[in-house]
């Protein structure tokens, strides 16, 4: 690992660390979050399960998400991932768009 993409672990576990999603829970919680993957060459990809599959301030809270880790200094692009919920490649889409 180089010391640039060991920043842009810091500051990524930062921002999961103290983000909560729409319901109060913590983002970082395993049942949520389920596997985080940075490339050498700053692409963060984020695999995520909504805790409620059918409310929209979930997709909107994941889209503000990836916005954010987009902005951090280090990171060329954000991929989320939506998994274990019915539709999820559509949840998928709509996010990365």
């Amino acid at each position: 690992m180089s010391q640039s993409s060991g920043s842009v672990e810091r500051r990524l576990a930062k921002i999961l660390r103290e983000r909560k999603e729409p319901h109060g829970k913590l983002l970082k919680e395993k049942e949520i979050l389920k596997g985080v993957e940075i490339s050498e060459g700053g692409i963060v990809e984020l695999w995520i399960t909504p805790t409620h599959p059918y409310c929209p301030c979930c997709v909107n809270d994941l889209i503000e998400l990836r916005n954010e880790v987009k902005k951090t200094r280090g990171v060329l692009a954000c991929h989320i991932e939506v998994v274990g919920i019915p539709q999820a490649n559509r949840w998928t889409a709509a996010i990365n768009e």
